[in-house]
């Protein structure tokens, strides 16, 4: 029978999951049930889930996000300069006979691969008639 197989899904982790969120609720239940007696456990339960107010934060203001930047920019660049300064450039002697060397071994390749391909085409020639 042909046709794709899926994997198996993974349910352990949502086992694990679901695990963790009883283990939490259980915890947060217990605890103010045991500390304030007098109080029933809903109120206690209610009152764990009110949502905490979340803290303003300040965004810096637009002339200290460029300000911050530019100086970026500007280090990148001195240290891009010092690395330059450290690489040994090859002189034009250097340059010349890496070139000519690479020049030579493309044409020897490019005349190998001449004859083979001229060898076998005439090789499917006589084959064929």
């Amino acid at each position: 029978m042909l046709g794709v197989r899926l994997p198996p899904g993974l349910p352990f982790i949502f086992e694990i999951m679901a695990k963790s969120k009883k283990k939490k609720k259980k915890k947060k239940s217990a605890a103010p049930a045991q500390a304030a007696t007098d109080q029933p456990q809903a109120v206690a339960v209610a009152e764990s889930k009110v949502p905490k107010k979340r803290k303003a934060v300040a965004k810096p203001s637009v002339k200290e996000r460029t300000s911050g930047t530019i100086d970026t920019i500007g280090q990148f660049l001195r240290e891009v300069r010092i690395e330059l300064s450290k690489v040994t450039w090859p002189t034009r002697k250097d340059t010349i006979a890496s070139t000519s060397v690479v020049l030579v071994i493309v044409i020897l390749i490019a005349v190998f691969l001449g004859i083979v391909d001229l060898g076998l085409s005439r090789l499917m020639r006589i084959l064929l008639s």
